[in-house]
């Protein structure tokens, strides 16, 4: 937004940033199932009117007595500099997986943030071939319920958002799509703190958290994630398991 209203006859605006596009983060739980397609909530950079330069690269230091930013090439990881006059810093955020390091391992394969389009994608791709796989002949009654368990991590606005899509895809699409799956499909919220949507009006809270439950979403307040491990069944097959601090374990 700055890049875009800065006067151009008055500054060279340069931009670096490993993201080609400008996000509408509200709505990045809609492209994770589908309601939306990416294409509506992205803008790419290069838009901007007479901007001077886009880098397509991560700002890794800044010299101020020099007055240049640091900077590394997303693609080769070539480093070079960006000089400037006046800096403006908008450095965004990462999940905080607060130090569980079996989260960090598993993250893209069982686990999967979603603050980017790629994380999105990344989900969107992840339930269509876990839904492809649950319909497979060889697939045990156990499997077949491990992989239709979805459990979302955190009760904020995003994860909530999140929560709502997947019963609207459930209710919506899945039932025509894979009816014989649906008696099989769980959606579990799990959330460190007492309540949920932490900030909003109780009243809100409390209403959003009956229609849940009403939905047959299981809401666990009150309950943190321990890490990831892996169990295995007799016959070889591997999976995983969320481990959960009242000691529960979500595979």
């Amino acid at each position: 937004t700055l890049a875009r209203r800065l006067d151009k006859s008055l500054f060279d605006v340069r931009l670096v940033s490993p993201r080609n596009h400008f996000l509408f983060t509200p709505l990045l739980p809609s492209t994770a199932v589908g309601t939306l397609e990416f294409r509506a909530i992205q803008e790419p950079i290069r838009t901007i009117r007479d901007l001077g330069e886009y880098y397509q690269a991560k700002a890794r230091g800044v010299d101020s007595d020099a007055k240049f930013v640091i900077c590394e090439d997303v693609f080769k990881g070539a480093e070079f500099n960006v000089r400037y006059d006046y800096l403006v810093v908008a450095a965004g955020s990462k999940t905080n997986t607060f130090g569980i390091n079996s989260v960090n391992e598993r993250e893209g394969k069982e686990v999967f943030f979603l603050k980017q389009l790629s994380h999105a994608r990344q989900i969107r791709n992840r339930a269509i071939e876990c839904f492809e796989r649950a319909t497979g002949p060889l697939v045990s009654d156990f499997q077949r319920k491990r992989l239709l368990q979805l459990i979302v991590v955190g009760g904020g606005p995003t994860s909530c958002e999140y929560t709502s899509e997947v019963y609207d895809f459930v209710v919506n699409d899945l039932k025509s799509w894979y009816p014989d799956l649906l008696k099989d499909v769980k959606v579990t919220l799990v959330e460190a703190g007492p309540g949920l949507l932490g900030g909003f009006d109780m009243a809100l809270v409390d209403y959003y958290k009956d229609e849940l439950i009403s939905h047959n979403v299981d809401v666990m307040t009150g309950t943190a994630v321990t890490g990831i491990e892996e169990r295995y069944e007799e016959d070889g097959t591997h999976y995983t398991v969320a481990l959960l601090s009242d000691g529960t374990e979500l595979p």
